[in-house]
Protein backbone atom coordinates (compact mmCIF):
# COMPACT_ATOMS: atom_id res chain seq x y z
CA UNK A 1 0.00 0.00 0.00
CA UNK A 2 3.20 2.62 0.35
CA UNK A 3 2.74 3.94 -3.22
CA UNK A 4 -1.13 4.06 -2.79
CA UNK A 5 -0.35 6.02 0.61
CA UNK A 6 2.32 8.51 -0.98
CA UNK A 7 -0.42 9.07 -4.09
CA UNK A 8 -2.77 9.90 -1.58
CA UNK A 9 -0.52 12.59 -0.10
CA UNK A 10 0.31 13.94 -2.80
CA UNK A 11 -3.02 14.51 -3.29
CA UNK A 12 -3.87 16.01 0.01
CA UNK A 13 -0.93 18.11 -0.73
CA UNK A 14 -2.31 20.00 -3.12
CA UNK A 15 -6.20 20.53 -1.91
CA UNK A 16 -7.06 23.54 0.37
CA UNK A 17 -8.87 21.44 2.80
CA UNK A 18 -8.42 18.35 4.51
CA UNK A 19 -10.25 14.57 3.56
CA UNK A 20 -9.89 10.93 4.97
CA UNK A 21 -11.24 7.88 3.25
CA UNK A 22 -11.96 4.16 4.49
CA UNK A 23 -12.60 1.56 2.31
CA UNK A 24 -12.46 -2.15 2.87
CA UNK A 25 -12.55 -4.76 0.46
CA UNK A 26 -15.59 -6.96 0.79
CA UNK A 27 -13.90 -10.86 0.34
CA UNK A 28 -10.63 -10.01 1.46
CA UNK A 29 -11.13 -7.39 4.13
CA UNK A 30 -8.38 -5.32 3.34
CA UNK A 31 -8.56 -2.07 4.72
CA UNK A 32 -7.02 1.56 3.11
CA UNK A 33 -7.27 3.96 5.93
CA UNK A 34 -6.09 6.99 5.38
CA UNK A 35 -6.22 10.93 6.79
CA UNK A 36 -7.78 12.14 10.23
CA UNK A 37 -9.67 9.99 12.33
CA UNK A 38 -12.36 12.43 14.20
CA UNK A 39 -15.60 12.87 13.32
CA UNK A 40 -16.16 14.90 10.23
CA UNK A 41 -19.77 16.92 9.03
CA UNK A 42 -21.50 14.34 7.61
CA UNK A 43 -23.33 16.90 5.57
CA UNK A 44 -26.52 15.03 3.76
CA UNK A 45 -24.61 11.58 4.29
CA UNK A 46 -26.15 11.50 7.50
CA UNK A 47 -29.67 10.41 5.34
CA UNK A 48 -28.06 6.58 5.25
CA UNK A 49 -28.24 6.55 8.98
CA UNK A 50 -31.77 8.49 8.69
CA UNK A 51 -32.99 5.72 6.19
CA UNK A 52 -31.59 2.81 8.30
CA UNK A 53 -33.26 3.89 11.03
CA UNK A 54 -36.41 4.40 9.11
CA UNK A 55 -36.20 0.54 7.89
CA UNK A 56 -35.73 -0.42 11.00
CA UNK A 57 -38.98 0.42 12.38
CA UNK A 58 -40.56 -0.77 9.13
CA UNK A 59 -39.11 -3.79 10.19
CA UNK A 60 -40.60 -3.44 13.40
CA UNK A 61 -44.02 -2.74 12.17
CA UNK A 62 -43.65 0.53 13.58
CA UNK A 63 -44.33 1.79 10.11
CA UNK A 64 -45.30 0.96 6.91
CA UNK A 65 -43.30 1.44 3.46
CA UNK A 66 -46.93 2.17 1.67
CA UNK A 67 -48.27 4.71 4.19
CA UNK A 68 -48.95 7.88 3.38
CA UNK A 69 -46.74 10.89 4.69
CA UNK A 70 -48.16 14.49 3.72
CA UNK A 71 -46.00 17.46 3.57
CA UNK A 72 -46.71 20.07 6.03
CA UNK A 73 -45.26 23.83 6.34
CA UNK A 74 -43.02 22.79 9.23
CA UNK A 75 -40.98 20.11 6.89
CA UNK A 76 -40.24 23.28 4.68
CA UNK A 77 -36.37 23.65 3.30
CA UNK A 78 -34.57 24.67 0.51
CA UNK A 79 -31.52 23.47 -0.70
CA UNK A 80 -31.20 19.92 -2.46
CA UNK A 81 -34.52 18.18 -3.41
CA UNK A 82 -38.21 18.47 -5.46
CA UNK A 83 -40.61 18.40 -2.56
CA UNK A 84 -40.37 22.27 -1.92
CA UNK A 85 -41.77 22.92 -5.11
CA UNK A 86 -44.76 20.84 -4.76
CA UNK A 87 -48.15 21.94 -2.79
CA UNK A 88 -48.02 21.60 1.02
CA UNK A 89 -50.55 18.89 1.73
CA UNK A 90 -49.66 16.48 -0.58
CA UNK A 91 -49.12 13.06 0.42
CA UNK A 92 -46.73 10.71 -0.85
CA UNK A 93 -46.11 6.64 0.51
CA UNK A 94 -43.27 6.49 3.01
CA UNK A 95 -41.26 4.82 0.36
CA UNK A 96 -41.20 7.60 -2.04
CA UNK A 97 -40.06 10.22 0.63
CA UNK A 98 -37.52 7.76 1.41
CA UNK A 99 -35.81 7.14 -1.91
CA UNK A 100 -36.11 10.73 -2.88
CA UNK A 101 -33.87 11.66 0.41
CA UNK A 102 -31.57 9.32 -1.04
CA UNK A 103 -31.51 9.83 -4.68
CA UNK A 104 -31.95 13.35 -5.36
CA UNK A 105 -30.95 14.15 -1.55
CA UNK A 106 -34.16 15.62 -0.62
CA UNK A 107 -34.16 17.85 2.56
CA UNK A 108 -37.67 18.48 2.93
CA UNK A 109 -38.25 14.90 2.45
CA UNK A 110 -35.57 14.40 5.19
CA UNK A 111 -37.63 16.24 7.78
CA UNK A 112 -40.77 14.26 6.93
CA UNK A 113 -38.89 11.28 7.75
CA UNK A 114 -37.39 12.41 10.68
CA UNK A 115 -41.07 13.63 11.47
CA UNK A 116 -41.81 9.83 12.02
CA UNK A 117 -39.06 8.95 13.47
CA UNK A 118 -37.01 11.42 15.27
CA UNK A 119 -33.41 12.12 16.20
CA UNK A 120 -33.06 10.27 19.12
CA UNK A 121 -33.88 7.24 17.70
CA UNK A 122 -31.62 7.93 15.12
CA UNK A 123 -28.80 8.24 17.85
CA UNK A 124 -29.47 5.05 19.49
CA UNK A 125 -29.56 2.66 16.48
CA UNK A 126 -26.35 3.84 15.44
CA UNK A 127 -25.15 3.02 19.04
CA UNK A 128 -26.94 -0.23 18.77
CA UNK A 129 -25.14 -0.80 15.25
CA UNK A 130 -21.67 -0.20 16.55
CA UNK A 131 -21.92 3.26 14.69
CA UNK A 132 -20.53 4.80 18.05
CA UNK A 133 -19.27 7.93 16.29
CA UNK A 134 -22.18 8.76 14.10
CA UNK A 135 -24.76 11.00 15.59
CA UNK A 136 -27.55 13.64 13.87
CA UNK A 137 -27.92 16.73 15.59
CA UNK A 138 -30.52 18.58 13.64
CA UNK A 139 -33.24 17.98 11.39
CA UNK A 140 -32.06 20.18 7.90
CA UNK A 141 -32.65 23.28 8.75
CA UNK A 142 -30.52 26.29 7.82
CA UNK A 143 -31.16 28.75 11.18
CA UNK A 144 -29.78 26.43 13.12
CA UNK A 145 -25.85 26.23 13.37
CA UNK A 146 -24.18 23.28 12.04
CA UNK A 147 -23.33 20.19 12.26
CA UNK A 148 -26.39 18.28 10.33
CA UNK A 149 -24.57 15.53 11.89
CA UNK A 150 -21.06 13.89 12.63
CA UNK A 151 -19.17 10.37 11.61
CA UNK A 152 -16.09 8.96 10.16
CA UNK A 153 -15.38 7.29 6.59
CA UNK A 154 -15.12 4.14 8.97
CA UNK A 155 -18.49 4.38 10.71
CA UNK A 156 -20.39 4.61 7.43
CA UNK A 157 -18.20 1.87 5.72
CA UNK A 158 -19.23 -0.19 8.86
CA UNK A 159 -22.84 0.27 7.83
CA UNK A 160 -22.39 -0.45 4.23
CA UNK A 161 -21.15 -3.34 4.96
CA UNK A 162 -23.72 -4.60 6.84
CA UNK A 163 -26.03 -3.47 3.88
CA UNK A 164 -24.07 -5.45 1.17
CA UNK A 165 -23.57 -8.37 3.25
CA UNK A 166 -27.90 -8.36 3.86
CA UNK A 167 -27.38 -8.47 7.48
CA UNK A 168 -27.91 -5.09 8.46
CA UNK A 169 -31.64 -5.61 9.74
CA UNK A 170 -33.10 -8.25 7.83
CA UNK A 171 -31.61 -9.44 4.23
CA UNK A 172 -35.21 -7.86 2.44
CA UNK A 173 -34.49 -4.57 4.04
CA UNK A 174 -30.87 -4.59 3.37
CA UNK A 175 -31.47 -5.72 -0.34
CA UNK A 176 -34.13 -2.83 -0.50
CA UNK A 177 -31.73 0.22 1.06
CA UNK A 178 -29.27 -1.61 -1.54
CA UNK A 179 -31.40 -0.98 -4.47
CA UNK A 180 -32.61 2.59 -3.33
CA UNK A 181 -28.65 3.25 -3.14
CA UNK A 182 -27.81 2.15 -6.54
CA UNK A 183 -30.71 4.42 -7.87
CA UNK A 184 -28.52 7.89 -6.78
CA UNK A 185 -28.55 10.78 -8.99
CA UNK A 186 -25.89 12.98 -7.51
CA UNK A 187 -22.90 11.15 -8.86
CA UNK A 188 -20.22 13.69 -8.06
CA UNK A 189 -17.29 11.39 -6.22
CA UNK A 190 -16.92 8.15 -6.40
CA UNK A 191 -18.15 8.34 -10.16
CA UNK A 192 -16.78 11.30 -11.89
CA UNK A 193 -13.12 9.24 -12.80
CA UNK A 194 -14.40 6.50 -13.10
CA UNK A 195 -13.95 4.86 -16.44
CA UNK A 196 -17.10 5.37 -18.57
CA UNK A 197 -17.47 2.35 -20.13
CA UNK A 198 -17.21 0.46 -16.81
CA UNK A 199 -20.02 1.95 -15.67
CA UNK A 200 -22.75 2.52 -18.73
CA UNK A 201 -24.02 -0.70 -20.88
CA UNK A 202 -24.65 -0.22 -24.55
CA UNK A 203 -26.54 -3.61 -24.38
CA UNK A 204 -29.06 -5.17 -21.91
CA UNK A 205 -26.52 -6.64 -19.94
CA UNK A 206 -25.80 -4.73 -16.45
CA UNK A 207 -22.78 -2.27 -16.36
CA UNK A 208 -19.20 -3.95 -15.46
CA UNK A 209 -19.43 -1.63 -12.20
CA UNK A 210 -22.54 -0.75 -10.03
CA UNK A 211 -21.96 1.56 -7.14
CA UNK A 212 -24.67 2.65 -4.60
CA UNK A 213 -23.49 5.53 -3.01
CA UNK A 214 -25.01 8.64 -0.71
CA UNK A 215 -23.25 11.89 -1.24
CA UNK A 216 -23.19 15.26 0.75
CA UNK A 217 -22.73 19.15 0.43
CA UNK A 218 -22.34 21.49 2.86
CA UNK A 219 -19.84 24.89 2.83
CA UNK A 220 -16.34 23.88 2.88
CA UNK A 221 -17.52 19.74 2.95
CA UNK A 222 -17.90 17.68 0.15
CA UNK A 223 -18.74 14.09 1.43
CA UNK A 224 -19.61 10.58 -0.89
CA UNK A 225 -20.06 7.13 0.48
CA UNK A 226 -21.06 3.71 -1.06
CA UNK A 227 -20.31 0.24 -2.13
CA UNK A 228 -18.85 -0.46 -5.45
CA UNK A 229 -19.40 -3.99 -7.12
CA UNK A 230 -16.93 -4.98 -9.71
CA UNK A 231 -16.21 -7.99 -11.88
CA UNK A 232 -12.60 -8.11 -9.85
CA UNK A 233 -13.87 -7.84 -6.21
CA UNK A 234 -16.63 -5.19 -4.34
CA UNK A 235 -15.51 -3.01 -2.03
CA UNK A 236 -17.22 0.01 0.62
CA UNK A 237 -15.73 3.44 0.25
CA UNK A 238 -16.21 6.49 2.67
CA UNK A 239 -14.75 9.67 2.14
CA UNK A 240 -15.12 12.75 3.87
CA UNK A 241 -13.81 16.30 3.37
CA UNK A 242 -13.96 19.39 5.82
CA UNK A 243 -12.30 23.19 5.68
CA UNK A 244 -12.01 23.45 1.94
CA UNK A 245 -11.61 26.75 0.41
CA UNK A 246 -13.82 27.07 -2.28
CA UNK A 247 -17.08 27.23 -1.10
CA UNK A 248 -19.10 27.54 -4.15
CA UNK A 249 -21.50 25.00 -5.43
CA UNK A 250 -20.67 24.35 -8.64
CA UNK A 251 -19.57 21.05 -10.43
CA UNK A 252 -16.03 22.13 -10.19
CA UNK A 253 -16.25 22.81 -6.34
CA UNK A 254 -12.36 22.04 -5.81
CA UNK A 255 -13.22 18.99 -3.78
CA UNK A 256 -15.91 17.95 -6.88
CA UNK A 257 -12.21 18.15 -9.15
CA UNK A 258 -9.74 16.44 -5.64
CA UNK A 259 -11.54 13.63 -4.08
CA UNK A 260 -12.78 11.88 -7.79
CA UNK A 261 -9.10 11.15 -7.88
CA UNK A 262 -9.17 9.86 -4.45
CA UNK A 263 -11.59 7.07 -5.52
CA UNK A 264 -9.90 6.83 -8.63
CA UNK A 265 -7.38 5.63 -6.78
CA UNK A 266 -8.94 3.02 -4.68
CA UNK A 267 -10.49 2.08 -7.13
CA UNK A 268 -7.77 1.04 -9.63
CA UNK A 269 -5.74 -0.52 -6.17
CA UNK A 270 -8.47 -2.82 -5.42
CA UNK A 271 -9.08 -3.88 -8.97
CA UNK A 272 -5.90 -3.16 -10.94
CA UNK A 273 -7.19 -5.69 -13.85
CA UNK A 274 -9.70 -3.27 -14.95
CA UNK A 275 -6.97 -1.08 -16.54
Amino acid sequence: MPPLHNTLCSIAENFSGTFAVHAEHLRTGEVIAFGNLHPMETASTIKLPILITAMQKVHEGKLRLEQPVPLLPDDYVTGSGVLQNLSLGTMLPLADVLMLMIIVSDNMATNMVLRLIGLDAVNRLMQDLGARNTVIRKRIDFHIPPPIGLSTPKDMVHLLKGIYHRQLISPTVSEWMWDVLTRQQYNTILTRQMPYNLLNSETDDPPQVIIGSKSGSVEGVRNDVGIVTTPWGDYAIAIMSEACQDLWFHVDNEAHRVLPEVALRVFQYFCPQAS
